[in-house]
């Protein structure tokens, strides 16, 4: 059974490192939620480390100074921890292979094109395009712009698949928060992409690798002292009991339409146990409205 709290300061004693999502749990992508700030004060006040965890498909570093202009106390979070830093990290050392060798030459899907040159940074080994043509070995879909809609890559997908293209997506959500509501996210193409056939490899939560990383940034912590906050029973509760982590889930992300009316602990259960169902997951270890 869930237990169901009002705020993290209720079971401190059962971690040692919080793990929080960033969209969806710290803010909508423009400001932070309303107990956010406090709460990582909270959690800072009584010796908890942080890391922030995300399926964004840009470096670590840039996602720690958007949180800091938003209003986000970095000072007091450890680590930050991307899904695109893994890539990147992965395709300088080589561990990343397609066919059996390591891609050199990519054909980015992301808002602009300069995310992609940002991304890349650092990595000699990495070469971007700007048309899909017979000298790409991969498409990276990493991003989104918030207007985009799920049948603008077709095209580019079908060439991909016809030339045997993989896409290897740095960012496995279906759909993102923002103020206005959900956006669809690069998780919801690259489904589109294997629904036409093609090859996808994933990087992000619920995948292993990032939360490896997360363990290496704090070796000494045993894998059930670590707690992943976040908004999706897929990617954050899912990843998290992969790699046997507790876990907490945040209502107020992108189930919060799944909950209604549902207030009392019983019915939020029922309605966690249906949910959990759906995405394949065991309900997680704890459950609450909102970061706090």
């Amino acid at each position: 059974m869930t237990r169901f709290i009002r705020s993290l300061q209720e079971v401190l004693a059962d971690f040692d490192v919080a793990v929080l999502d960033q969209w969806g749990v710290l803010h909508d992508g423009t400001t932070p939620y309303p107990r956010t700030v406090e709460a990582i004060g909270m959690l800072a006040d009584h010796g908890k480390q942080m890391i922030v965890v995300s399926n964004s498909g840009k470096r670590a570093e840039l996602n720690r100074a958007r949180m800091r202009r938003i209003g986000l106390p970095m000072n007091r979070v450890g680590e930050v921890a991307t899904s695109g830093e893994a890539l990147w990290d992965d395709i300088r050392r080589g561990r990343l292979t397609v066919h059996g060798s390591v891609p050199k030459t990519w054909f980015p899907i992301c808002a602009t094109f300069q995310d992609a040159i940002d991304w890349s940074a650092g990595c000699d080994t990495i070469e971007l395009r700007d048309t899909l043509d017979d000298s790409v070995d991969a498409i990276l879909l990493m991003g989104l712009s918030e207007e985009a809609r799920e049948d603008d890559y077709d095209d580019v997908f079908d060439k991909a698949i016809a030339n045997g293209i993989p896409v290897v997506c740095s960012n496995p959500d279906k759909s993102s928060p923002r103020a206005g509501g959900l956006i669809i996210s690069p998780g919801h193409l690259a489904d589109r992409f294997c629904d036409r056939g093609g090859e996808v490899i994933w990087y992000g939560k619920p995948y292993v690798a990032i939360y490896n990383a997360v363990q290496r940034a704090y070796p000494d912590v045993q894998p059930h002292r670590f707690l992943m906050v976040g908004d999706s029973l897929e990617h954050d509760i899912g990843g998290a009991q992969n790699i046997g982590f507790a876990s907490a889930l945040v209502r107020s992300g992108v189930h919060r339409n799944d909950f209604g009316e549902a207030n009392e602990d019983h019915e939020l259960q029922r309605v966690l146990d249906r949910l959990s169902a759906r995405a394949g997951v065991n309900p997680p270890t704890f459950c609450l409205e909102c970061f706090a």
